[in-house]
């Protein structure tokens, strides 16, 4: 198992071993018709602020599960999954402003009075959206490899079946990132490609609805989230294939409270599998920061 300890291991083994040891609590709220789950960590820490961290498109709450221990030393931390994706439930459409509100009902349910949200890629847009409807709770964003306010994806432009496997084997064989990068660590792709699946009457299939491909709505939401009046950060892969110095040059541009970005070398994409320990770090130094 990917958790487990191996022999010879290195410091980053070490690493994943001490973060995947802490056992999350999975709790779940319902949120319009639906239930939502989500990961807990450190959530009886009632003399602590709230951290939700939000994953990216098709991912889920268990991407954190080796980043988010590191910080209930000063947070109680949350990570959910988004409907349709995870193990929360499925829905009949998808919306990105109901996305947010799922967000928020996280953190009312966890009890978080106070609430920084750290979201990657896909995420961004709704965590934003929250923080716009929720200036009391919401009191920081730290958006992590997001192209927010440069391009739109069209309705209807992506397809996919559901596809099925034999075995759990196979189906963890067939687990890729999209997109792949370069230097993924293989004990995290392997911990998520794990935790990915779901058997149904003897077949595995990817937990993801594919709904949310053939219906989601992309609701353009640029006007609710531009200029939004909380401290913002923005945390970049030096080799993102998705954001490049245009994208930082628009988001710094919309987003006046943004700091200067913070670059996280030797990454791609999902910094979250390639440089955990660089993220974990960078969020650290973002934190420690006043406004």
């Amino acid at each position: 198992m990917p958790g487990s300890p191996m022999p010879d291991t290195t410091p980053l083994d070490r690493w994943l071993d001490a973060a995947w040891a802490q056992t999350a609590d999975v709790h779940e709220v319902e949120v319009e018709g639906a239930t939502v789950r989500y990961r807990g960590w450190g959530l009886d820490a009632t003399d602590k602020p709230g951290l939700i961290f939000v994953h990216g498109f098709l991912a889920h709450a268990r991407w954190w599960d080796h980043i988010a221990p590191h910080f209930t030393d000063r947070f109680r931390v949350a990570a959910l999954d988004f409907t349709g994706m995870g193990d929360s439930d499925r829905r009949p459409e998808y919306f990105r402003r109901q996305y947010g509100r799922e967000i928020l009902a996280v953190a009312q349910a966890a009890g978080m009075d106070r609430v920084t949200l750290a979201a990657h890629s896909f995420g961004a847009v709704a965590a934003l959206y929250a923080a716009s409807l929720a200036p009391e709770r919401v009191e920081r964003a730290v958006i992590i490899d997001a192209h927010v306010f440069r391009g739109e994806i069209e309705k209807g432009k992506l397809e996919v079946s559901e596809r099925t496997y034999a075995s759990r084997a196979e189906a963890i064989d067939r687990y890729r990132l999209i997109p792949p990068g370069t230097w993924p660590v293989p004990r995290i792709v392997s911990y998520l490609a794990e935790n990915s699946m779901r058997e149904d009457d003897g077949d595995w299939r990817w937990k993801f609805d594919p709904e949310t491909l053939r219906s989601f709505h992309t609701e353009r939401l640029r006007d609710d989230i531009r200029g939004l009046d909380l401290p913002v950060d923005f945390v970049h892969a030096a080799d993102s294939e998705v954001v490049g110095p245009a994208e930082i040059a628009s988001f710094l541009e919309n987003m006046p409270r943004c700091h200067a970005a913070v670059t996280v070398p030797l990454s791609h994409h999902h910094i979250m599998i390639e440089q955990p320990v660089g993220l974990v770090a960078a969020l650290n130094g973002i934190f420690a920061k006043r406004d």
